[in-house]
């Protein structure tokens, strides 16, 4: 059975990644140097591919340690005998001599090995990975082994190198996914935006704990809901607030559920109190929308808490819509969740969102859609040679996702990608989803 074995010195989360990956506390997980002195080895499954994992004790440079020598030479056995190797630094601490000593053992042999960049906790803290990129590997990877973050990624990369997986893949690329018949939804948003009192506007009912404490709702509570035939499953989850407010416990932990709603999520509805506006919590939340390429609907919840005058909720709105500038692709809808108004228009909008995640269009549709967006604006050129788009092709799946053709991807800078994509959004029927850019380039340029 093809064997991965987790390496690393003492403390940077070896065994806390082993027991997530095989999904139980089989491994000692404790905050002091050393713990894990033997080698554990157990089943892991990921994707259908079963492979062994085994968890290294931790690697110690100084034979001052009594168990120094027997741990290196522990590491080095399973450099015969595993087929490949997690490497695990700590990303807090930042890379060390014995990191380094460490990859110099590895680079001995020539089978994969991914650096996985523990303990980062949150989005912000992947520049912090850089570093490790010093090591002479590229398969480097932020992970959090209490958070699961980052873990799939890790996963996904191990797997497709094992040799039984190829054939797996294949299987399951030849099936494309299919559209749910039902609509999973995570309502996200700052502690005390309303979000479950909206649900419970949505039900009907008094599903969802409803308190004027911020954080009261401490999981995600699914609910599965069915409005003019259409099927909805709705993910209450707890609000996202600030890291410097939230201490090390329940809500620490609500925090990473959270940001697993949003990923497992079809459409996200993202609720800002409309006395508060759009705030800097709020963008952060709709950047990792944006990173996660997910449908959404904003929904402004509340009104019934502010002047009911045109002017007013028109200001509302436009400040809404311009701090969340990069996700222009969300529909804002107007809510009092506590006088049940807007609901209608929600689930609508929810619904529409998620067919358009859905739909594809022909090649030549696509294609003469590229050509007119380029009547308006030409690529820059690139070392004085012009930008070329070939072709364009829809890939399966959602978001959508187009793969162009070019003659030098590197070419082709953000702002110009954005210009495109906003604009084939308008012209293919996209208003209301997002949409990706994959670039890829021609063998044979034509310069």
């Amino acid at each position: 059975m093809y064997r991965v074995a987790i390496v690393g010195r003492p403390n940077v989360g070896k065994s806390s990644l082993f027991n997530r990956i095989i999904g139980k506390r089989k491994a000692i997980v404790e905050d002091i140097p050393g713990v894990t002195r033997d080698r554990i080895v157990s089943t892991a499954d990921w994707r259908g591919v079963t492979f062994e994992i085994v968890d290294t004790g931790g690697y110690i440079e100084s034979d001052r340690d009594t168990f120094a020598p027997y741990i290196r030479k522990q590491i080095e056995k399973e450099i015969e005998l595993s087929d490949a190797f997690i490497l695990v630094v700590d990303g807090r601490e930042g890379l060390t001599p014995a990191d380094k000593e460490i990859a110099r053992l590895l680079h001995r042999t020539d089978k994969p090995v991914y650096v996985a960049v523990n303990k980062i906790d949150n989005p912000d803290m992947e520049k912090s990975i850089y570093e490790f990129y010093e090591l002479g590997f590229d398969k480097v990877f932020p992970v959090s082994s209490i958070q699961k973050y980052g873990v799939a990624d890790l996963l996904d990369a191990v797997v497709q190198d094992i040799p039984e997986y190829e054939k797996k893949a294949s299987e399951e690329k030849s099936k494309p996914e299919e559209k749910s018949e039902i609509i999973k939804v995570a309502i996200v948003g700052k502690p005390n935006a309303g979000k479950s009192s909206l649900l419970n506007a949505i039900l009907g009912e008094e599903r969802a704990v409803v308190s004027d404490i911020p954080g009261t709702t401490r999981d995600v509570i699914d609910t599965l809901f069915e409005w003019k035939g259409q099927k909805f499953l709705f993910l209450d989850t707890a609000g996202l607030r600030k890291k410097s407010k939230v201490d090390y416990g329940i809500e620490f932990f609500s925090v990473g559920r959270t940001l697993d709603a949003i990923k497992k999520a079809d459409v996200i509805v993202h609720v800002i109190d409309a006395q508060q506006g759009a705030t800097e919590q709020d963008t952060k939340i709709a950047h990792l929308i944006q990173k996660y390429t997910k449908p959404a609907v904003v929904v402004i919840n509340k009104i019934d808490t502010v002047p009911p005058k045109s002017e007013v909720l028109n200001r509302i709105k436009n400040q809404v819509r311009e701090r969340l500038y990069f996700i222009p692709y969300a529909p804002i809808v107007m809510t009092s969740a506590k006088n049940k108004k807007g609901i209608k228009q929600l689930l609508k909008e929810i619904i529409d969102v998620y067919n358009q995640s859905w739909k594809r269009v022909g090649t030549g549709q696509l294609n003469r859609a590229i050509k007119q967006v380029l009547s308006l604006r030409q690529p820059p050129s690139y070392h004085g040679k012009p930008l070329k788009i070939y072709y364009a092709t829809q890939l399966e799946g959602k978001p959508p996702c187009f793969l162009l053709f070019v003659n030098y991807p590197e070419g082709f800078k953000d702002h110009f990608l954005k210009f495109l994509e906003n604009n084939l959004r308008t012209v293919l029927g996209f208003e209301k989803a997002p949409i990706k850019l994959l670039l890829r380039g021609k063998e044979n340029r034509q310069d």
